[in-house]
């Protein structure tokens, strides 16, 4: 029996749980990854995964790496709040679905805050046979038996049945295989970071473990959700907040039935985001945006929340870890017109970039992996040509992937001034 060969490019999140699924269910599979190593840049820090990202997680991952990641991911309430500048509710609404009470085969699932470093290093585990580092993937080129062959900025090259663009906004291969695909700046600049929450001996605020000292320092409002948006009102700046306090914290040792699998230690926190459009008058441009270092970043992030916001907002501010803050430039993709299936396919960000403003962006990607894993399992079990599993799998991801991105589109332009 034929093992089909799948190269990956791109290390992300559904990259990572592309490659579980698919090896574990015979395949031959290699990722290469343009950074040299996997701590080389700051990839944020809390991600929120709902029903489409953990099922596919479940459907893809060892089951000792799924139950991991559970056991160290935060749980809050799920809810996601919107308030004005002065904290009046504005929205507030479940993100986890009610049970099915026909019973159906999908069981709904509550809504995670993950720490997206330990969730990479979980989804990495098990792979260090399969992620080729310091592989910039150039180009790309059908060759005659309908197999594809990859090549890297390095000099290396390497030859499969499929070519999966996992590669992110910049994805090299959507330009060699959709040059028309459109990926737009959605107009917003964000400021990101965290405000930890790992002092000892503070009592418990109601939400998980109890916490410390700077946890209980911090207002009750921002524990009641998942995420809380405070918006100065459309077009204006907005803040956001995740708590993020873990069940188990990364780096405590996991069950003894478990395999080990070494986590780097993190404290609980607050991941915390200043936002505002492009054209507003204190935002400079992203280059200028990217030479502030951290203290500048969030006296910036002070000068575009006004004082007419309420002190909270500012107190919190305050308490912002200066050293883990950078800037992000916010992309969305616009719809692609069905192609012609081939030995190379996108997922996540390669081919549907969203705004932030729905915490759809990983679940997507991860939904995407799940979705190609299934749909090229079936066709390789059923002997069919992989192109067909393919085919199945782009005819589904566009559906579902472009609504979610219409949908954050949507909403960006009521509550932040997106595009």
């Amino acid at each position: 029996m034929h093992q089909h060969r799948v190269i990956i490019a791109g290390a992300g999140l559904g990259g990572l749980t592309l490659a579980h699924g698919l090896r574990a269910r015979g395949f031959d599979v290699a990722v290469y990854e343009r950074d040299p190593h996997p701590d080389v840049r700051p990839q944020g820090y809390r991600v929120q995964l709902d029903e489409p990202g953990l099922a596919g997680l479940e459907h893809c991952l060892p089951e000792h790496l799924f139950r991991l990641g559970l056991a160290t991911a935060a749980s809050p309430p799920a809810r996601v709040s919107v308030r004005d500048r002065h904290l009046g509710t504005l929205a507030d609404r479940p993100t986890a679905p009610d049970p099915d009470p026909a019973g159906g085969a999908a069981r709904p699932y509550r809504s995670y805050a993950f720490n997206r470093p330990t969730l990479r290093q979980i989804l990495l585990s098990g792979l260090a046979d399969t992620v080729r580092y310091g592989a910039e993937l150039l180009s790309w080129q059908r060759e005659q038996d309908g197999t594809v062959t990859a090549r890297f900025a390095d000099g290396r090259s390497a030859s499969a049945d499929l070519l999966v663009g996992a590669d992110g906004v910049g994805s090299a291969v959507r330009r060699q295989l959709l040059p028309h695909a459109r990926v737009e700046d959605a107009g917003l600049r964000l400021i990101y970071g965290r405000i930890p929450l790992d002092a000892p001996d503070a009592p418990d605020t109601g939400v998980g473990e109890a916490g410390g000292a700077e946890a209980a320092a911090l207002p009750p409002w921002v524990f009641d959700s998942i995420f809380t948006v405070v918006t100065g009102g459309q077009g204006s700046p907005h803040v956001g907040f995740g708590p993020v306090r873990f069940a188990r914290p990364p780096g405590a040792a996991g069950p003894a039935h478990t395999p080990p699998v070494p986590l780097t230690p993190v404290g609980d926190y607050v991941a915390c985001l200043v936002g505002a459009p492009v054209d507003h008058p204190a935002m400079p441009s992203f280059e200028a945006l990217r030479g502030l270092d951290g203290p500048a970043l969030r006296e910036l992030a002070g000068r575009l929340v006004g004082d007419d916001w309420h002190p909270d907002v500012h107190r919190l501010l305050d308490r912002w870890e200066t050293d883990s803050l950078f800037p992000l430039r916010i992309s969305t993709a616009s719809p692609v017109p069905p192609w012609e299936p081939g030995p190379v396919t996108l997922l996540g960000d390669a081919i549907h970039a969203m705004s932030p403003v729905l915490a759809m962006g990983a679940n997507t990607a991860i939904r995407d992996a799940a979705e190609l894993t299934r749909a090229l399992a079936g066709a390789a079990a059923s002997g069919a040509p992989l192109v067909d599993g393919v085919r199945a799998y782009e005819l589904r991801m566009r559906e579902y992937a472009f609504s979610v991105v219409a949908a954050s589109r949507r909403t960006g332009r009521q509550r932040v001034g997106q595009r």
